[in-house]
């Protein structure tokens, strides 16, 4: 009984924590039309850099916030699972012991085998998850086009002088 509890529990916290991760905060990206009327044209360097740093740093924070809630799910299953094919384990065993005290053992072995495939199951789809994660790669490419843009831009001011 304690043991079922203990279950209960364990997996209640886990969904909480699923929810806590899930959960969108107040600070989300949003989508804002660009004004190219305002925009100022003779920005300095230093002004350009300084946004474009500021976009960066909030596309970096975007993709390794989806990296974190796609890995917490995964953690949090094959904790469920793990858990769930060890009491699958136990009710097997019980299943196999129970002729022994003239006992009914066919819903122990099906109870505990349904069980047993579900937890290995969730293991399977929460080890493949956690080994095909998909790093933040826009951050990467947009980083990379940053610098070209950089380049390109202080070798243009040099040609001009």
């Amino acid at each position: 009984m304690m043991c079922r509890e203990f279950a209960w529990n364990l997996a209640i916290r886990c969904l909480m924590l699923v929810a806590l991760v899930l959960q969108p905060s107040g600070a989300m990206a949003t989508l804002h039309r660009v004004d190219t009327t305002e925009t100022n044209h003779d920005e300095s360097l230093f002004a350009r850099l300084t946004r474009l740093g500021a976009l960066e740093l909030e596309l970096g924070w975007a993709e390794t916030q989806g990296l974190i809630k796609r890995l917490a799910i995964a953690v949090a299953l094959a904790v469920f699972s793990a858990i769930a094919l060890l009491a699958a384990i136990i009710v097997l065993i019980a299943g196999a012991l129970a002729p022994i005290f003239d006992a009914t053992w066919e819903h122990l072995v099906i109870g505990g085998g349904v069980f047993a495939i579900l937890a290995l199951a969730g293991l399977g789809w929460s080890a493949w998850r956690l080994t095909h994660l998909e790093w933040p790669q826009q951050t990467l490419r947009s980083l990379e086009e940053t610098w070209r843009w950089l380049v390109t831009l202080l070798k243009s001011k040099l040609t001009l002088r």
